[in-house]
């Protein structure tokens, strides 16, 4: 590294002593500097300065310079006789100097007004008169061969009257004149006094470069990692600096790093997205709520209602009448009336050839409605259904059971989730049921709410749906398993030869849902529909009356819906051929339908398990 940096420095420095030296030619060459001596027979005749008219030559008095020749040299005499005539100057007395203003100024050979130069040496004060013209005559040759003149051809000097001008004498020094006239021999002194002398190449050269622009250098060039202590970088083409180095401040804030920064701009960024957004949900929520179409709107304030945690979402936006009118108005029912034998005369019941390829005695499909998507699992034997309770499979417990739990817990091979529960604000923990409920042949809970959608299995293996139930009616009917959830969730009613479809056309919202049904041979009908995707969004209210009727169901009710929608099949994925790195991780324990929440799946008081055969 030592070696490289003071080859740079030898390098630097022959390259500057070479410019110097061209620089100095090329002066040299256009008369701007100091070039070599020429020979006395090319130096051109000196022009001589022009005289004042005089009448006659006299000698010099003492302490009274000599005259200036009146006559022109010969050799000049036909340039002197192109030139105007110099005024005459007015005679004065004999031995008496001319005494010139100091105010007075000489005039250059622009015209322009020059200070009087100082650089004339003082005479001695004991010396006679003219002795110094002599040595001044002397030093003029040296001088003038010293110092070629250099003339511009078709330039004429600007004369001044003699009275107004002083006599240029010559210097010692110089050879020259102290006024500041151009007489026609050398350079004018204006010139003289602007030129600087050349610097020699000890003067030129003596500050080196510093080792930091060495290194500088060495890593513009070579690219090596050794830049310059103090910062800056390299003109490679000219060898020095382009910018100077960054000067450090204390008082100034340390620059924050790039992860830093670009962390910070990705939050912002995160940030605003975030708030167009909500932006972008809240005023197109609010348009629809208070837009010119009805439909729209019905349709999102019923999704709401179906989901437990969502429910005040539809309040945000319109007031509590509003809601409450639309949802009243979906509980309004529509009955159809059929009777069985043209019910059951149609291509609604599975043939029974079907159950040849029954697994476990069931029957499982998936059905592709109307924006929703369904799995459907068929149960010959009605007797293998009944309720169970997470109260017997978690007796103690402070919450609900999972379906993963309780089906080990009663060995079963299926199971769908039951009846209501407290759920205020989707937070509940499905710690006990709401409503009539029933279980293997016993009540097992009854809380006075007898106005709610009762769903049962009798002793006789028949499901039994209605709007309403007693404890005492439910005895007489011979209960033996039974759930309850909300109001108005009936699909399909016998009444004796006759089938009653319960439709609620203002019931339009979209959901996961979850429903029991039963054909007229027995066959229990368990149906658990996806939701809250886009190749699902859910089924309606009628949505789960036609999939019902598909099926030759002739009766059939809604059990508890949204994230409480769950239907378990162990080891359907195998019976059934599904690809098992495709299933989430629910779905490899047994859970058949697509679960959509923000928690794991929900923990819940009751169930309807099909046992094993």
């Amino acid at each position: 590294m030592i070696t490289m940096q003071n080859d740079f420095k030898e390098n630097y420095i022959s390259q500057q002593k070479r410019q110097a030296e061209e620089r100095k030619a090329r002066l040299a060459k256009i008369g701007m500097g100091p070039a070599e001596p020429e020979r006395a027979a090319d130096i051109p005749a000196r022009r001589p300065r022009p005289e004042a008219v005089s009448p006659q030559r006299r000698p010099a008095a003492q302490g009274e310079r000599p005259a200036a020749r009146s006559t022109p040299r010969p050799a000049e005499a036909p340039r002197q006789a192109q030139r105007p005539e110099a005024r005459p100057q007015p005679q004065r007395p004999q031995g008496e100097r001319p005494v010139r203003p100091e105010s007075q100024s000489a005039v250059t050979a622009k015209g322009n007004v020059a200070p009087r130069p100082q650089n004339v040496r003082p005479r001695p004060q004991n010396a006679p008169a003219g002795a110094e013209a002599p040595a001044r005559r002397q030093a003029a040759p040296s001088q003038a061969a010293e110092r070629p003149v250099q003339r511009r051809e078709g330039a004429q000097a600007i004369r001044r009257p003699t009275e107004e001008a002083p006599v240029r004498r010559p210097s010692a020094e110089t050879g020259r004149g102290s006024s500041a006239h151009h007489s026609g021999g050398g350079r004018p002194d204006h010139y003289n006094v602007r030129k600087r002398p050349a610097p020699g190449p000890d003067e030129l050269f003596k500050k080196e470069i510093s080792d930091n622009d060495s290194r500088a250098m060495i890593f513009a060039l070579t690219g090596k990692p050794e830049r310059p202590e103090d910062g800056g970088d390299v003109d490679i083409i000219n060898m020095g600096r382009i910018y100077p180095p960054k000067r450090s401040n204390d008082n100034s804030k340390k620059a924050p790093s790039k992860v830093g920064t670009y962390v910070g701009r990705g939050f912002a960024a995160l940030g605003l997205a975030l708030a167009l957004v909500i932006v972008f949900v809240f005023s197109s929520v609010a348009l629809i709520a208070h837009g010119p179409s009805t439909t729209i709107r019905d349709f999102l304030v019923m999704s709401a209602e179906h989901s437990s945690a969502a429910k005040w979402v539809p309040r945000l936006f319109l007031d509590g009448k509003t809601v409450d009118s639309i949802i009243n108005r979906s509980e309004e029912t529509v009955q159809d009336i059929i009777s069985i034998d043209d019910y059951t005369s149609g291509d609604t019941v599975i043939d029974e050839n079907e159950w040849a390829n029954a697994k476990d005695g069931m029957i499982f499909e998936t059905v592709s409605g109307s924006g929703y998507k369904a799995y459907v699992l068929l149960v010959k034997d009605p007797s293998r259904i009944f309720v169970g309770t997470s109260a017997e499979s978690r007796p103690g417990a402070q919450s609900g059971d999972d379906i993963f739990h309780i089906t080990e817990f009663y060995n079963a091979v299926a199971a769908i989730n039951g009846g209501e529960f407290p759920d205020y604000g989707g937070g509940g923990t499905g710690y006990t049921p709401i409503g009539l409920t029933y279980s293997k042949g016993k009540c097992v809970h009854n809380d006075g709410y007898t106005d709610r959608t009762f769903l049962g299995i009798t002793n006789d293996n028949t499901l039994v749906v209605n709007e309403g139930m007693t404890e005492k009616k439910a005895d007489e009917l011979g209960i033996r398993d039974a759930v309850s959830f909300q109001k108005g969730n009936t699909l399909i009613q016998k009444d004796g030869n006759e089938i009653v479809f319960h439709y609620q056309d203002g019931n339009t919202g979209r959901a996961q849902r979850t429903g029991i049904g039963q054909r007229a041979d027995g066959t229990i009908i368990l149906v658990v529909t996806d939701g809250r995707t886009a190749s699902s969004l859910g089924a309606t209210h009628n949505d789960m009356i036609d999939l019902m009727v598909s099926y030759g169901a002739v009766t059939a009710g809604l059990l508890d819906g949204g994230s409480s929608s769950l239907m378990y099949y162990r080891d359907y994925y195998n019976k059934y051929d599904y690809d098992y790195d495709k299933l989430d991780e629910y779905q490899k324990q047994g859970l058949v339908n697509n679960y959509k929440a923000f928690t794991e799946p929900r923990k819940i008081p009751t169930f309807f398990i099909v046992s094993a055969e």
